[in-house]
């Protein structure tokens, strides 16, 4: 399927400093891909760029096939089907959460901001908050409301720009759950920035890491989690060990790289692996996190129990 939304070979620089290095990327109706990177690395600057809000320096934006413009070359920046959400929910205080939707929705009848009003309710579940001034709604109750008035006219595509970050992992985790539903319900192509490798699993269909301006990786989250093919990629996924290539024999590993990366859930025990001396043991939740010493390295697994790994093998790993 083509797609929806596509940017290709989009580079900013502010005050000689490159921002953004020739990326390319594209949205599809009822994906959600995620932009993840950490902070600092051009992701908001990208989105702006997609939504019509800030000039590329090179490239061009492409909504279904016709090139978009920026501020430079439109009176009133931003599209219509290209919606936003922000981190700051951007909501109309003094006003109830019906009201913060019927405000997008001024230019149609009552008739439709009514009957589009009460699907939104529907959608994200808070009917009950109808007649609720903003001001006493919870952050989570903010955040629905927020894309409830970003989906208000029914865009094709919905930016949303670290919206999470302020709420806590139930709040969030549910939230993305209802993001993913939104996404095939409507047909949305919805593209979420985070710095959270956690959101990124939850709900992306595609993803794409972000660093130092430039897009380093692309695939699924499976596809770049297994394989990363760098230590910037693996590293926003949490702690990982990297073994040498004077080590491969060790841990029956073979390859012509130089060093190769281990998650720590697959260092696991067996009874014909390398004797390993147990340093620290942390209890995680639903793991254990067991900190190990072979010969002068330290490394770290995750095990269901408590049992030390007094033995242990590599089960997977990935070149670095």
């Amino acid at each position: 399927m083509a797609p929806i939304l596509e940017a290709k070979h989009l580079s900013k620089a502010f005050d000689s400093r490159k921002i953004l290095n020739n990326i390319s990327l594209g949205l599809t109706k009822g994906d959600v891909h995620v932009l993840l990177g950490p902070s600092g690395s051009g992701k908001t600057s990208f989105l702006r760029i997609l939504a019509g809000l800030l000039d590329a320096d090179e490239g061009e934006v492409l909504l279904d096939g016709e090139v978009i413009e920026g501020p430079k070359d439109r009176l009133v920046p931003g599209y219509e089907e290209i919606s936003i959400v922000h981190q700051d929910f951007k909501l109309k205080h003094k006003m109830t959460v019906m009201e913060n939707i019927r405000y997008e929705l001024l230019s149609y009848t009552k008739d439709y901001q009514q009957e589009r009003i009460n699907l939104l309710l529907k959608l994200f579940r808070i009917e009950h908050l109808r007649d609720k001034d903003i001001s006493l709604l919870s952050g989570g109750e903010k955040q629905r409301v927020a894309i409830s008035r970003a989906m208000a006219h029914e865009p094709d595509v919905l930016l949303m720009d670290e919206p999470f970050s302020n709420l806590d992992l139930g709040t969030k985790s549910s939230l993305l759950s209802e993001i993913r539903h939104l996404a095939r319900e409507t047909e949305t192509a919805i593209l979420l920035v985070t710095h959270d490798t956690r959101d990124a699993m939850q709900v992306a269909d595609q993803l794409s890491v972000l660093y130092q301006g430039n897009i380093i990786r692309q695939g699924t989250p499976q596809e770049v989690y297994q394989d990363p093919k760098s230590e910037v990629t693996a590293n926003l996924f949490g702690p990982f060990n990297v073994i040498k290539k004077k080590d491969f024999e060790w841990f029956g590993i073979q390859s012509t790289a130089k060093q190769v990366g281990v998650w720590p859930e697959n260092l696991t025990s067996t009874k014909a692996g390398i004797k390993a001396e147990l340093v620290n043991s942390t209890f995680m939740g639903h793991y254990w996190k067991q900190e190990v010493r072979i010969a002068e390295q330290e490394l770290v697994a995750f095990t269901p129990g408590k049992s030390a790994l007094k033995q242990v093998r590599v089960a997977e790993y990935f070149e670095l």
